[in-house]
């Protein structure tokens, strides 16, 4: 699943994931971005749980982060891949009073809390008056962590000895044999709460809160595991989802129907995957057909020598070489004016302008929804190095989470509806990308785990091999959304109703049998 490496409160409050370090932003309020100061924090880990040489790297990254205003103090919190959730604080006045300071201060956890698993998504959000974090794990648990009362706000020492707080949790709900891919707890405009919890299975499960044992419904239509999501709290009540499968699809979670579908983008495969799909083509050859392929290549190139060349070299690779780029992260306005998505191996973001609610009429406003938006206008957004987290603010800015040596990207909201690259200018970038630079922070490839062969790890080992529908049809192995399933389920209900029809002949005849020897 793709992780949580990017969150903002408002648009003077971020928090990033800089591979196995967290960094918060603060930013004093003020309407020119570019004249802002700012203040860095680094969010350190307690000195009991710093990785020593035995651990590896996958156990220093950062899993996700997050963070909001709670009672005049900032929040951040920090899910490290040694399963621990830290928590931090810090008076929120600081955000008026912040200097232009060129050191960064480290903050040390108020708090920390065992995890039973990798935790790669984080909101803060309060059950019946108490202030908790919610993190979602890899084993499909949705947990509540109640935030410490008596938290210090301010910065603790590093020689302090912070211990796993040992205040009980609460499992909000499960998702059975799968894992949590998103989570987001959002209130519709009738102002009932639902928590949404995407998972490996296809789907976005949609629960009343904090009664998550009541489920409102679900959100079907991708074909592969959900690998980002997002959810506003908008009289809109709209969710937008990134699949395995390449599409991002958007959603009315209070209908549960799917609203509009942004377009698929293909990347075109690399050299290495070129030659590798021509050396296992050319295995599965005979020697005959090899021959015959010559041959026929030979007649070709003969009469067709003056039209090769004219052909364009670049017009030559096959369609079927490409694959479907799979959203790393997906982004959506407060006001559900944009939908914003950056994809696994393409170096750039797409911004998508949400069409407004046409004007009330007899239709209700569920309806309207109910059917399709246009989405295909977009603006494209280039980046220099891979983006891996995008995130909107309140004041439609878009920031976007990158490799070295950009690190974070500022896109400015024009009033033309369009956006305009402010990171050079932009002082929050700047802090960040400082800090950074200063540092040589080298920043993980993307945010989807892959296997020694290439291969996404959230992606199930039937659709990895790729089965033909006949294979599918015999092991019962059809996804749930292919039409073939109809077929193979009347096959099986006619066999049902053949045996039955079969042992009834057979009484029968046994019972026939019976009276003619009596």
């Amino acid at each position: 699943m793709s992780k949580q490496l990017l969150h903002s409160h408002n648009s003077d409050v971020i928090v990033a994931a800089l591979n196995h370090r967290a960094f918060a932003v603060v930013s004093s309020s003020s309407d020119d971005q570019t004249s802002q100061n700012t203040t860095v924090y680094e969010l350190m880990a307690a000195a009991a749980f710093k990785s020593d040489g035995n651990k590896s790297n996958d156990d220093n990254e950062i899993q996700a982060v997050c963070c909001t205003e709670i009672d005049s103090s900032l929040w951040f919190a920090v899910s490290r891949g040694v399963k621990t959730l830290s928590l931090y604080s810090i008076p929120a006045k600081q955000n008026s009073e912040v200097g232009s300071e060129e050191t960064t201060k480290l903050l040390y956890p108020s708090a920390i809390y065992n995890l039973p698993k990798r935790a790669r998504s984080l909101v803060f959000t309060n059950v019946e008056d108490l202030q908790v974090i919610i993190a979602g794990d890899l084993s499909g648990d949705a947990i509540a962590f109640p935030l410490p009362t008596d938290a210090p706000t301010s910065t603790a020492k590093e020689n302090e000895a912070i211990k796993p707080t040992s205040t009980p949790k609460r499992l909000l709900l499960g998702h059975t044999a799968s894992m949590l891919t998103g989570l987001n707890v959002v209130s519709s405009d009738s102002e009932q709460q639902f928590i949404l919890t995407a998972d490996r299975d296809e789907k976005v499960r949609v629960s009343n809160f904090p009664e998550t044992h009541v489920i409102h419904g679900y959100l079907l239509g991708h074909a592969s595991f959900i690998s980002c999501m997002d959810a506003i709290s908008n009289e809109r009540s709209l969710c937008l989802t990134g699949s395995g499968d390449g599409t991002s699809r958007l959603w009315d979670y209070k209908t549960c129907k799917e609203v509009g579908m942004l377009p698929v983008v293909i990347k075109k495969a690399t050299e290495e995957k070129q030659s590798d799909l021509e050396e296992e083509e050319s295995e599965g050859k005979s020697a005959q057909e090899e021959n015959d392929e010559m041959e026929n290549d030979v007649n070709e190139e003969e009469e067709d020598d003056d039209f090769d060349k004219d052909f364009d070299e670049k017009e030559e690779e096959s369609f079927d070489r490409h694959t479907v780029a799979v959203p790393l992260s997906v982004a959506l306005h407060p006001d559900a004016k944009f939908a914003a998505v950056a994809r696994d191996e393409i170096q750039s973001i797409d911004i998508h302008p949400i069409p407004p609610v046409a004007e009330k009429s007899s239709l209700s406003t569920s309806f309207q929804l109910s059917n399709f938006v246009s989405l295909h206008k977009k603006q494209t957004m280039e980046c220099k190095s891979q983006p891996l987290a995008v995130r909107f603010t309140s004041d439609s800015s878009v920031l976007v989470l990158a490799r070295e040596p950009e690190y974070l990207l500022h896109f400015s909201a024009n009033n033309c509806a369009s956006f305009s690259d402010i990171s050079q200018s932009s002082c929050v970038a700047k802090a960040l990308c400082k800090v950074a630079q200063s540092e040589n922070i080298v920043m993980p490839t993307a945010t989807l785990e892959r296997n020694d062969h290439g291969e996404c790890t959230l992606q199930k080992k039937e659709d990895r091999k790729e089965l033909t529908s006949q294979q599918n049809t015999e092991k019962g192995g059809l996804h749930w959304n292919d039409p073939g399933r109809k077929e193979t389920a009347k096959k099986a209900q006619a066999r049902k109703r053949q045996r039955k029809m079969e042992r009834k002949k057979g009484e029968g005849d046994k019972q026939a049998n019976q009276e003619t020897s009596n």
